[in-house]
């Protein structure tokens, strides 16, 4: 290839590149926001779910022929709302920080995208050489690995609400599982799907680029 075929071929790699870059960035954003409801809501729901159960065992509600007692006697029943709001107090930390952690677990991940946006700002700033091309090409495709396992994690937290949406709150048990597991693997599968192909363009990105040194 002539000189100037190789640096427009670098104008484009670096386009490219912030063209990903911008995309991943409002992904990332999205997909935080996301993934933070997801895991406080499931936490608040699935903690209030045991320390429930949990307190209608402790103020001897929890059987049939008790609970109704427990809602017509004035004693018990205070006894059972004192319970029931302290697990709803306990929840509620619990669905905050588990949203806090998987805020600060998404967060550290951004590093590499952190990577890819130094590389764009010093290669916008002065010359490109073929060296730098690669290096930008290769902190994509770290980019990508990151995207990759955010997408993956998505889809485990898409079966979770498809469970949640169909099996709790639809009361089937069943076809809730089901939902889940569908919702799960056809997310996943996509994910996959979209990394191989992400995977494709930047392998024939770099061939091209060491082919016109």
């Amino acid at each position: 290839m002539t000189s100037t075929q190789a640096d427009r071929k670098l104008d484009d790699v670096v386009k490219d590149a912030g063209d990903y870059y911008n995309y991943i960035r409002k992904k990332d954003a999205s997909g935080t926001r996301l993934d933070v409801a997801v895991v406080s809501v499931t936490v608040w729901f699935a903690t209030f779910v045991v320390l429930g159960v949990s307190s209608l065992a402790l103020a001897g509600c929890f059987s049939p022929s008790t609970f109704a007692i427990c809602m017509s006697g004035p004693s018990a029943s205070k006894l059972l709302f004192q319970y029931l709001l302290l697990s709803a107090g306990v929840c509620t930390v619990a669905g905050v920080a588990s949203g806090l952690a998987t805020y600060g677990i998404r967060r550290s991940r951004r590093t590499r995208f952190a990577q890819l946006g130094a590389l764009l700002d010093r290669m916008k700033g002065g010359e490109v050489s073929s060296e730098d091309g690669l290096h930008l090409i290769d902190a994509m495709h770290q980019a990508a690995l990151v995207v990759k396992k955010r997408k993956v994690d998505s889809a485990f937290e898409y079966g979770v609400v498809g469970f949640m949406l169909i099996g709790l709150i639809g009361n089937n048990v069943l076809a809730g599982i089901v939902a889940g597991a569908l919702a799960y693997l056809y997310f996943r599968e996509r994910a996959l799907r979209e990394y191989q192909s992400d995977e494709k363009r930047y392998e024939d990105s770099k061939r091209d680029l060491l082919q016109s040194l």
